[in-house]
């Protein structure tokens, strides 16, 4: 597991959060009907003239809304995939202080300073970062 790796987890939660609100409002688009007026005549004589609404669903726009919600769903699945390999990292960590540290800063997004107040009960979060940093340089 790399650094970089666990510097995307928010981002990637956020854009689970940002996907999950696209597709809510893909499914509320597909439920929209759509209607015209056409002009019609009675079926018996004398056939007078009137106006008949039509109501349906735009099979063309059903379509493409459904490959979007597809493409959505997947990149949404690979996202959640990669969440999970960091979670799992995280877990499988040995140190408890780098553990604390790790999912301090990046799975809840504090600040360093945050962090060490935290993990070490001073506000120098010098100390934190560089626990993670030497860390990573040592895997």
């Amino acid at each position: 597991m790399k650094l970089k790796q666990l510097e995307q987890f928010r981002n990637q939660a956020n854009e689970i959060k940002m996907l999950e609100r696209r597709i809510q409002k893909l499914e509320q688009d597909v439920s929209d009907c759509v209607a015209d007026t056409v002009k019609a005549s009675s079926k018996h004589f004398p056939y007078i003239q009137h106006t008949v609404r039509i109501v349906g669903v735009d099979a063309i726009k059903i379509d493409k809304i459904n490959r979007i919600k597809e493409r959505l769903n997947k990149r949404k699945a690979k996202l959640i995939n990669e969440m999970e390999k960091v979670e799992t990292f995280i877990d499988s960590l040995d140190d408890s202080v780098v553990r604390q540290i790790v999912t301090l800063r990046y799975v809840e997004g504090l600040e360093w300073n945050s962090v060490a107040r935290q993990v070490y009960r001073f506000p120098n979060g010098d100390t934190a970062r560089k626990k993670v940093k030497r860390f990573f340089e040592a895997i």
